[in-house]
């Protein structure tokens, strides 16, 4: 067996750190003078995988515990401890200075030798794609199945926008319930049901992960200003669970620094450019220092509670408004002077969803 160094990596870390902290370090990739023309065309691709040696580990142990959650062999692990100890990560490309690769997201140290790189395409290293096609739920409920929190929190941020502790409340209920009653195949076709009693950021992690949403009627709201959801299925709607946040100042209490920029930044609407980055900051730290945890430990969790549910979303039909011209349901239409009119053109009161939970206009 050959394996050839190519070139080695540049970077401000001698010695290993947290993988997350190095990722965030801009790296060079120094390749050898006569490899260099394999980096031909390489500005293409806008992501690499870089495939090194690490050259400081030593030893290995084929059952070890991960930096997060329970212990575990190691080809199911990222550990650079391994009997072969070689490592892959996937990174963007900054840009290509002749034989100087820049690039970001590497977690080798500095002078790791490089032993490959490859572009990333993503119909051939992501083979889950296709399968999307089918389901489009198939990585989300794979990762529901395997009590994957951390990534399910990570891709929830981006419907949310930002990461929050109640955000990674909402995704550990949602992961939590729904894998222990069986509901992880949702075809968003209304049989899987959350029933949710807020509309704070908790509700966004309930549906990302859930896949129960307003659009696909299997998100049901209930005004009632409590963090907590039940989840059901209407095939079997007597076997639910429904998930309280039993302390609602957990934050406060544990965290009291975000006491003060909570009030400045959200409260108030005033903090400065830095107190409301520090406050995204905190509240994303925080927020994946609990995903991981027990839901027990933050949750009352009840089973088999009385629930009442709504028929089915029924199927109407449809009219236009003689005023604005616009199609709407006619369960909407406003009757005026035998005149159809939508809700806007006829200036009759309406209910609207917002921050302050229904209101009526």
């Amino acid at each position: 067996m050959k394996i050839t160094e190519i070139g080695k990596v540049i970077n401000k870390h001698k010695y290993p750190v947290d993988p997350d902290e190095m990722k965030k370090t801009k790296s060079i990739i120094k390749i050898r003078e006569e490899f260099a023309d394999g980096l031909d065309k390489i500005k293409n691709y806008e992501y690499l995988k870089i495939v090194f040696y690490f050259h400081k580990s030593e030893d290995y142990d084929l059952i070890s515990s991960r930096r997060k959650g329970p212990v575990r062999g190691v080809f199911t692990s990222r550990s650079p401890k391994r009997p072969s100890p070689i490592g892959i990560t996937t990174v963007e490309l900054l840009k290509r200075e002749g034989n100087l690769l820049y690039v970001y997201g590497l977690d080798a140290i500095d002078q790791t030798p490089i032993i490959d790189i490859k572009p990333y395409i993503s119909f051939m290293d992501d083979p889950s794609l296709s399968l999307q096609k089918e389901t489009p739920r198939y990585k989300i409920n794979n990762m529901i199945n395997y009590q994957n929190r951390n990534e399910l929190l990570l891709k929830s941020g981006e419907l949310h926008g930002h990461f929050c502790p109640y955000l990674a409340l909402g995704v550990m209920a949602a992961a939590d319930g729904l894998n222990k009653l069986g509901l992880t195949n949702n075809d968003g076709m209304e049989d899987v049901m959350a029933v949710v009693e807020t509309n704070s950021c908790f509700s966004d992690g309930i549906q990302f992960v859930g896949g129960t949403t307003f659009g696909n009627n299997s998100l049901i709201y209930r005004d009632f200003g409590k963090t907590a959801v039940t989840f059901l299925s209407r095939n079997n709607p007597e076997n639910n669970m429904r998930y309280y946040l039993a302390n609602n100042d957990f934050i406060a209490e544990d965290y009291p620094e975000t006491n003060n920029l909570f009030k400045k930044v959200i409260a108030e609407r005033n903090g400065s450019k830095e107190e409301v980055e520090k406050m995204k900051k905190l509240w994303q730290e925080i927020a994946f220092s609990i995903i991981e945890e027990e839901a027990e430990n933050y949750f009352k969790i009840e089973k088999n509670i009385n629930i009442e549910l709504p028929d089915y979303a029924p199927i109407f039909g449809d009219n236009y408004c003689s005023r604005c011209g616009e199609k709407l349901m006619d369960s909407k239409i406003v009757e005026k002077n035998n005149k159809i009119l939508c809700r806007d053109c006829s200036e009759n009161s309406y209910f609207q969803l917002d921050g302050s939970g229904i209101i009526k206009k």
